[in-house]
């Protein structure tokens, strides 16, 4: 259980961002999860899939990222109105980048959806899958990994308390270092690195997620445990 005092409270924590936390939290790791399933069926239904991932299979995927997106948004704003006086700072630069991050992973995956297969259907376009190198792929990484990268650490440090906070703290720390080595790979071309950016984000945030969420639900709005 959390102890917090009801001194160290922000006064912006209330049950309606408690619970946005938690279902933020939630939707994070259930996401997680789908997304590893969709690609485990790619893989068992191509068998051994050679090129790279498409419809419909990157359809779904594109959008479970469009939600996933949306979700993280949720959780940094929860983080915002959780932390306390001193740790607003972290807690708002969480807030911010996070919420430039969703919006630039959001347009990547609406153009992708919508012009770009339609510009691919029409025969103006030679392939509508992201794959490197691309403008649109180079937003995506720099979104997911740099941004979402600070934003995790950012929102490490934006969280206080007792066990709980501290192994929700540890993980959402550890997801955004990775995700900040990994941009390594899109810098430097040598995109195995890559894969160390997507550990970030699609194992260790889902992760970090359902510690959030367990931390949400110790804590009352009045900061009591």
């Amino acid at each position: 259980m959390v102890a917090r005092s009801t001194a160290t409270a922000s006064e912006h924590w209330s049950s309606g961002a408690r619970w946005l936390g938690i279902g933020s939290s939630i939707g994070i790791l259930a996401i997680g999860i789908l997304y590893a399933a969709v690609i485990t069926l790619w893989v068992i239904i191509e068998g051994a899939p050679r090129d790279p991932i498409g419809d419909p299979y990157l359809a779904v995927m594109e959008g479970l990222t469009m939600a996933s997106a949306l979700a993280f948004l949720g959780l940094v704003t929860a983080i915002w109105c959780f932390a306390d006086a001193r740790r607003r700072l972290p807690a708002l630069t969480a807030l911010l980048v996070g919420s430039l991050a969703v919006g630039l992973t959001m347009t990547v995956h609406f153009v992708q959806l919508t012009a770009i297969r339609q510009l691919w259907r029409a025969g103006r376009l030679g392939d509508y899958r992201l794959v490197w190198p691309s403008a649109l792929f180079a937003v995506e990484y720099f979104a997911w990994d740099i941004l979402v990268g600070v934003s995790m650490v950012a929102a490490g440090f934006a969280l206080a308390g007792g066990p709980a906070a501290a192994r929700a703290r540890r993980c959402l720390l550890i997801g955004g270092m990775l995700c900040l080595i990994g941009a390594s790979g899109p810098l430097s071309g040598r995109m195995f690195m890559q894969n160390v950016a997507v550990f970030g984000y699609a194992v260790v945030l889902p992760i970090a997620g359902a510690l959030t969420a367990r931390l949400f639900r110790t804590v009352s709005p009045d900061g009591a445990a």
